[in-house]
């Protein structure tokens, strides 16, 4: 586990909880650097028992192996990524996790960010993608 300077995770003390996010995703995002194409993104879709089937199976393929099956960021893919994935159980409690956060998070991967996430804007649809959304915010969700 990394130091606050390589901008990924801290270390415990006032703000421990930073631990399980990734520090240099939050202060592009609370500095205003989300891109124009993200800002006010709102997910359009509701959490219908079908689009969250859809989200699980996506979570299932494609997040699981690095995010692990409690959304801890302790899949067996984790294992020497550095930065680590993010802890999505807790991430998915906090103020941070709006629509347009998780949709440029999704979309644009670790490439902002210099972290390892695949960029699933080519992978997945628009509708998958918030499908994934709507699936985390019903398993780990507030």
């Amino acid at each position: 586990m990394g130091m606050m300077g390589e901008g990924r995770r801290m270390g415990r003390g006032p703000m421990g909880h930073m631990d399980r996010v990734s520090v240099k995703r939050h202060r592009l995002y609370m500095h205003g650097g989300l891109p124009a194409e993200y800002s006010g993104k709102k997910n359009p879709y509701k959490p219908t028992p079908e689009i969250l089937k859809r989200g699980e199976e996506i979570y299932a393929q494609q997040c699981q192996a690095c995010h692990g099956e409690d959304g801890k960021g302790d899949g067996p893919a984790a294992k020497g990524l550095n930065p680590k994935p993010s802890d999505l159980s807790f991430i998915m409690k906090r103020h941070i996790a709006t629509d347009e956060y998780l949709f440029w998070t999704i979309s644009e991967g670790g490439k902002p960010i210099g972290s390892a996430m695949p960029s699933y804007k080519d992978i997945l649809s628009e509708k998958d993608r918030w499908a994934v959304i709507l699936y985390l915010r019903d398993r780990f969700g507030r």
